[in-house]
Parts: structure tokens; C-alpha cells; sequence
């Protein structure tokens, strides 16, 4: 039976990805063009009309308030969004791996496993929330400088959860009998890891790096209701509107959807078009996922031994 959920999903994310490297040059506009006026045709004739514009041939996904177009700055944001939560997920999963992978076999050796459990069902966004907040409102650092801050500090709050999810797998696995053989015939610690602990739990470690993808585009999803912007956040205190108070500077999609979250009920493209664009994101790797746990299941199922 075709794994349609893997294929639909790799599909997607191929797509996601050309988005994010060529988004800049398939931009109708540049992100500094704003539309402040203009006279419309309707059927009672010829009228003046200010921004937001509704979709139209012009405006495919509508304007901002401020007139902006909404398809180029979610092309212009895709690359921080779809990259950022890449590379967090893959430093998440390489650093918790290595550390989890020499710590579960450390029951041969003389120290005992450290447990990072606890640390790693304590809240993320708190953590991050607290730490990015004195340094996001009209940052000093330049967009590169704070975007690569706030991704350090995701990965430091992601790796206890992988740490622990692989040490106890990587425990799990030392019981086993050809392990334990090994051992016995004198297997150092990164010859268990090479030959046994890691050609076993690839697959494993596949689906926890897409897996970290989704935590990571979730945590900015929060961070952005809160106005904690990747790349840093546009403070205007005298603005009363929520629009011009708070503004991305990168245009990274959970921005887009953060600044104008009122708008569900008016002038609703405005809102729908960006939480689009990290729903539909998120439900690509998602249907990764799923079709790896599927794969794995029945690779498993097929040779139960291996």
C-alpha cells in the first residue's frame, strides 16, 4: 500500500522549502511598497478608497492596514520561519542525541546516567518568553543577531526533552542480548553506539527531528501572540491600534499572525492568509511524521528482530 501521508507530506515540504529559498524573487512587490490610496471602479461608479484592499488580481492575498501586500511579505518571512524551525529541530535533535546516546550506555561504565526529565517537561515558552523579552521591543541587534539568539535559546530549552527520550531508548537497548555480548567481548562505549545503539534508532531519530519541526513552529506560533517577533519587534507605544504598535521586521509568519490577531473578526484575509501559511506548515510535517511512524511500523513488523 502506497504510504500517501509520507509522499502528500514530502510534496509539501518541497514546495515550503522552494518557497523559503526563491519567496524574495517571486515577490510581486518589495516589503518597503505600500499602497496608501487609490480609486476603485464599482458599480456606483468610481471611488477613493484606503487600505486594507481585499483580494483582488492585484492584491492576490489582500493588503495590510498600512497597505502592504500580504503575499509579499509572507513570501519575503517564509525563509525565517521554515529555516529557523529547521535548524533549531536539527541542533535540538543532534545535541540531545549525542548526550542522550552516551549517557544511556553509561551503565556500563562507572557513572550513572544523569536524568534530565524533569527539565525537560518544564514549559518552553516561559523560558524563552522571559529571556527574548528585554531584547526583542525595538532590538539593537541587527535581524541575523537576534533571530540567532532566540534559536539558541530554543534549542537549549528542546534538548533535555530529546536527551531523555533517547537515553531511555538507548537504555532500553542495552538490554538487549547482543548488546550485552558485545560488552562482554570488550565493546568500548562508541563501538556500541556505532555498530548497535544508532543503526537501530535512526529511524527513530528521523521522526524526533520532524517531530522537534512542529514543537519549534509551535513555540513561535506562542511567541507571536505575545509579540516576541523572530528577528526582533517594531515597538511604537503611542500607536493605539495593535497593527502599527507591534510589527515583525522580518515578516516571519507567526509575526504576521501575532500583530493582527483582532482582525478574526474584520477585514479577516488580513489574518486568515498568514495563519494559512503556518497551518498548512505545520500539517506538511506532520504528515511526515505520520508517514515515518507508519514506515517504521511496518519495517518493524517485517523483521521484529532487527
Amino acid at each position: 500500500m502506497i504510504n500517501w501521508r509520507l509522499w502528500l507530506g514530502l510534496a509539501f515540504v518541497a514546495f515550503l522549502l522552494f518557497i523559503a529559498l526563491f519567496g524574495p524573487s517571486l515577490a510581486p512587490y518589495s516589503t518597503d511598497y505600500a499602497k496608501s490610496f487609490a480609486f476603485v471602479k464599482t458599480a456606483h461608479g468610481t471611488e477613493y478608497m484606503t487600505p486594507p484592499y481585499p483580494p483582488s488580481s492585484k492584491y492576490w492575498f489582500g493588503t495590510t492596514i498600512a497597505g502592504h501586500d500580504i503575499l509579499t511579505l509572507l513570501l519575503y518571512g517564509a525563509k525565517f520561519t521554515i529555516f529557523t524551525s529547521i535548524l533549531v529541530a536539527l541542533a535540538r535533535t543532534v545535541i540531545g542525541g549525542f548526550f542522550g546516546l552516551s549517557s544511556g550506555v553509561s551503565k556500563y561504565s562507572a557513572r550513572e546516567p544523569i536524568s534530565l526529565g524533569s527539565l525537560g517537561s518544564f514549559p518552553q515558552f516561559l523560558i524563552v518568553y522571559f529571556f527574548m523579552s528585554s531584547i526583542t521591543l525595538n532590538t539593537y541587534l541587527s535581524s541575523f543577531e537576534h533571530s540567532l539568539i532566540e534559536g539558541l535559546v530554543m534549542v537549549i530549552v528542546g534538548v533535555p526533552g530529546i536527551y531523555s527520550i533517547v537515553q531511555e531508548k538507548t537504555s532500553e537497548l542495552n538490554k538487549k542480548q547482543y548488546v550485552e555480548a558485545s560488552v562482554s567481548l570488550g565493546g568500548s562505549k562508541f563501538h556500541l553506539i556505532r555498530k548497535h545503539i544508532i543503526p537501530h534508532l535512526k529511524g527513530n531519530f528521523i521522526i524526533l527531528f520532524v517531530h522537534e519541526i512542529i514543537s519549534t513552529l509551535g513555540l513561535l506560533g506562542q511567541l507571536g501572540i505575545f509579540h516576541i517577533f523572530l528577528g526582533g519587534t517594531l515597538y511604537h507605544p503611542q500607536e493605539r491600534r495593535p497593527e502599527y504598535k507591534y510589527n515583525t521586521i522580518t515578516h516571519e509568519w507567526a509575526g504576521l499572525v501575532g500583530h493582527v490577531r483582532e482582525y478574526v473578526f474584520g477585514y479577516q484575509w488580513i489574518l486568515i492568509y498568514p495563519l494559512c501559511a503556518v497551518s498548512f506548515t505545520i500539517i506538511s510535517f506532520y504528515l511526515v511524521s505520520r508517514g515515518l511512524e507508519r514506515r517504521q511500523k511496518e519495517t518493524y513488523q517485517k523483521s521484529p528482530f532487527i
